[in-house]
């Protein structure tokens, strides 16, 4: 297994490994609600040393993705952990602020390009029936237009707000599933070349429709 040094750096480098990866995780679905995650067996899945582990999970727990159990350990929330509404306003402020930053910035054709593949990977993971790949796609898109901005402290509280965990939403039958996945890509696609084209009041009229249609599953 690989052990952490006491260099500052590799401390911080193995935590952000396994707060990224758990992060992911939580938010994609890929955990069991109000299942523990043991730190022993994590440190082994991860192959990084306990300590690490424990900080990343520290971590996660101040923003929301996972709660510490009155006698001890780390669990995966349950929709109940959530305030849905203030989740959504938060990302709804970040979001449509991130908007304002990239009309700023007067960026080339380019800069756009991987919002615009994220769009076309979730369209393939749509076809395909993939709902995880496309849960962690929506995320990354969602990413990918903060990014944008060009602001670190903008894209850093984006990164660490609490996110939906999608997993945690009704039972749906495949078919609803679909229509659901859908509609998200449609919305994508709509503010992705809304953006593109510089059409930002657009892009955030359909982006506040986007998280508050968001929002509403989840209620």
């Amino acid at each position: 297994m690989a052990t952490v040094t006491h260099n500052g750096g590799s401390r911080v480098t193995t935590r952000q490994k396994c707060y990224d990866v758990l992060r992911r995780m939580l938010i994609c679905g890929q955990i069991a609600p109000g299942s523990r995650l043991p730190e022993i067996e994590w440190s082994e899945r991860l192959d990084v040393h306990r300590g690490a582990v424990r900080e990343a999970m520290v971590l996660l727990e101040h923003d929301g993705l996972l709660r510490a159990g009155e006698k001890g350990g780390f669990f995966a929330p349950l929709l109940g952990d959530f305030e849905i509404e203030e989740i959504i306003e938060a990302r709804s402020v970040l979001e449509t602020g991130a908007l304002k930053l990239i009309a700023q910035r007067k960026l080339a054709k380019e800069a756009f390009q991987p919002m615009l593949e994220l769009c076309e990977t979730m369209q393939r993971l749509h076809d395909a029936d993939i709902e995880l790949g496309f849960c962690e796609a929506d995320f990354m898109f969602h990413q990918a237009l903060v990014a944008l901005s060009g602001n670190s402290r903008l894209i850093q509280m984006h990164s660490h707000s609490a996110q939906l965990i999608f997993n945690l939403s009704v039972v749906d039958t495949l078919d609803v599933i679909r229509q659901k996945r859908s509609a998200t890509l449609t919305d994508h696609r709509e503010i992705a070349g809304m953006v593109v084209s510089g059409d930002i009041p657009s892009a955030t009229m359909r982006l506040e429709n986007h998280l508050e249609t968001a929002c509403k599953e989840f209620l």
